[in-house]
């Protein structure tokens, strides 16, 4: 499953470039600021945009689940207000 520069494998989120699972995010961090992949540098986006495709990959992984996905990570805050 993919969404613009990162997609979910076995479980996990990696780079669709580089298949790393790192994200280099500013330390001052706002909606507008840039989000990169940790390993290639790859630009994922604005931290508002890369919030909104973790959420469409976790509510696209939650709809393939019989049981409902636990996500503790609060990037994942769709899957917290369904």
């Amino acid at each position: 499953m993919s969404t613009d520069g990162i997609a979910l494998k076995q479980d996990w989120f990696h780079c669709e470039d580089c298949g790393s699972p790192g994200v280099s995010i500013p330390h001052t961090l706002s909606d507008a600021s840039i989000v990169a992949c940790a390993n290639c540098g790859l630009s994922l986006g604005s931290w508002a945009e890369y919030r909104h495709r973790v959420d469409e990959a976790l509510m696209a992984e939650q709809a393939s689940k019989a049981r409902r996905v636990i996500v503790a990570d609060p990037v994942g805050s769709v899957l917290t207000k369904a």
